[in-house]
């Protein structure tokens, strides 16, 4: 899917899209002429992100959840427990 499309299914801006690439959370695949070509996969990514991020969760620690260092379960008790 193009990036408009992403943007209007995630509910995400392209600089959002843009930035959580740049940071090494989203890795969308490249057609032959260069152009991102974001998945369903991409989208579920943004969505996490997205929820995640209102919850005022930090980008090391969504790092950490997608490389597995840390568990969804102890990132979200932190977030209740700051609440």
């Amino acid at each position: 899917m193009t990036i408009k499309e992403i943007e209007s299914r995630s509910g995400m801006t392209r600089a959002n899209i843009r930035f959580y690439e740049t940071e090494g959370l989203l890795v969308p695949a490249r057609l032959s002429n260069g152009y991102r070509d974001y998945s369903d996969a991409d989208l579920e990514v943004l969505k996490k992100i997205r929820l995640l991020r209102q919850l005022h969760t930090p980008l090391e620690e969504i790092r950490a959840l997608q490389t597995g260092e840390q568990a969804l379960a102890d990132v979200l008790q932190r977030r209740i427990d700051e609440l």
